[in-house]
């Protein structure tokens, strides 16, 4: 099965999809997670500053 790519609410959609055919493999939804948690760990620090930059306002 192939990894979800795009956007997050393409990815949410087809993933939406995919669990509606039936069970996923274990393996493919830890990738999937793991992907998607490396993808947070990238931007969370710019949404952090970004809050932190509004509040000193």
């Amino acid at each position: 099965m192939d990894d979800l790519t795009g956007p997050a609410a393409a990815r949410l959609e087809r993933f939406e999809a995919l669990r509606a055919e039936g069970a996923l493999p274990a393996e493919w939804l830890e990738r999937q997670l793991r992907a998607a948690l490396e993808e947070l760990a990238e931007v969370e620090p710019i949404a952090d500053a970004e809050q932190e930059r509004r509040e000193d306002f």
